[in-house]
């Protein structure tokens, strides 16, 4: 198959000799004209090619950074979770009965959660030592209790994931080094 593309679509009966024909003098008058005129003859077919492979190139770099994105999103996530399963605290002793527990309430997703604690994990999560951290998602989710040293480094990779951290004010445990009554308990049964 030697020959011009011309000549093969002639051979194969694809276009007539009258149009090759026009077609070769037609070149051959933008070429005479291009020398006379001292310009240089367009290449319409490589223009198109660099137009339609710069707009490859930059439908390729979009893609590129839209799955970059997605594979950090992907990489935060699955550091979230270790952090989550590495810093998780026990609930509550298996040992201990239903009733020396304590109901915690606490909202996640406008909807109220209910969570049984140990009574001295209680007290953490109330005075923010320990936070209350959402692994999955809808019908899957599970809470974990996590220290608040934990919870301020996923924090600060995604917010949504820390259900609730109570802030440890200091505020409250200077008052209580000053108050003199601090170490006498409030006795339950007392009316005002």
């Amino acid at each position: 198959m030697a020959g011009s593309l011309q000549d093969q679509f002639l051979a194969a009966g694809l276009i007539k000799k009258q149009k090759a024909n026009n077609i070769k003098t037609a070149k051959k008058k933008a070429v005479k004209q291009s020398r006379a005129n001292k310009t240089e003859l367009v290449d319409e077919a490589a223009e198109l090619a660099k137009k339609a492979q710069e707009e490859q190139r930059q439908k390729s770099q979009a893609l590129n950074k839209e799955q970059k994105l997605a594979a950090e999103q992907k990489a935060i996530q699955a550091q979230i979770r270790q952090i989550v399963e590495l810093n998780s605290i026990k609930k509550y002793p298996k040992e201990m009965s239903e009733d020396d527990l304590s109901t915690y309430n606490f909202t996640s997703d406008k909807k109220i959660k209910t969570m049984l604690l140990s009574p001295q994990n209680h007290d953490w999560v109330t005075n923010g030592r320990i936070a209350i951290a959402k692994l999955g998602a809808g019908d899957n989710e599970v809470f974990h209790l996590i220290p608040a040293e934990a919870a301020s480094k996923i924090s600060e990779r995604d917010s949504s994931v820390i259900v609730l951290l109570n802030n440890a004010s200091n505020e409250n445990k200077e008052n209580d080094a000053d108050d003199p009554y601090a170490e006498f308990e409030v006795p339950d049964d007392l009316m005002w």
